[in-house]
């Protein structure tokens, strides 16, 4: 079966949605909540963590929405005609893979890559208390909304529409 990708659409699908992942955990922590501040610890990596805001946001920014686009194509291109859901639904459906993978490999591994630079996270964040791993499910829920919400029809048509040509 041949696939196509409305790479285009997909790329914009994954900025939006690590986009709208950044403003809601961006919220919380402006609240005080104790979140997983995943452009924080991306952008410290880079710079220290003593690196003030200015510096640190746009890297780490840039880099989440690099990784927000390849999910995207991931998801466009292997997920997103499989299920008879809404496509809402399906994009958060989706994000439950990357957020299994986020939060038993990913986020411990940012432990063994900041070398105690930071505060220890281990698995979901849950050093950082019930906040940890709400901010991460939190935050991939949204980011499946928006992707699946925005990625939709790529091809122009519904699937399983008759094309007459002539």
């Amino acid at each position: 079966m041949i696939r196509r990708v409305a790479f285009e659409k997909a790329v914009t699908a994954g900025i939006a949605g690590a986009g709208a992942w950044e403003v809601v955990v961006r919220v919380f922590a402006w609240l005080g909540f104790p979140v997983f501040d995943l452009v924080r610890v991306l952008g410290t990596m880079i710079w220290g963590p003593a690196a003030p805001s200015w510096k640190w946001w746009p890297v780490g920014m840039a880099m989440h929405l690099m990784v927000g686009t390849i999910w995207a194509i991931f998801y466009a291109y292997f997920f997103w005609s499989f299920f008879d859901l809404s496509p809402t639904l399906q994009g958060m459906v989706f994000a439950i893979l990357p957020a299994m993978l986020a939060g038993f490999i990913m986020v411990p591994q940012m432990d063994l890559m900041l070398d105690g630079q930071m505060p220890r996270f281990r698995t979901f964040a849950i050093d950082i208390g019930v906040w940890g791993p709400l901010s991460i499910t939190i935050g991939h829920a949204v980011y499946g909304a928006v992707l699946g919400t925005i990625y939709v029809r790529p091809v122009g048509y519904a699937a399983g529409k008759k094309i007459i040509y002539g």
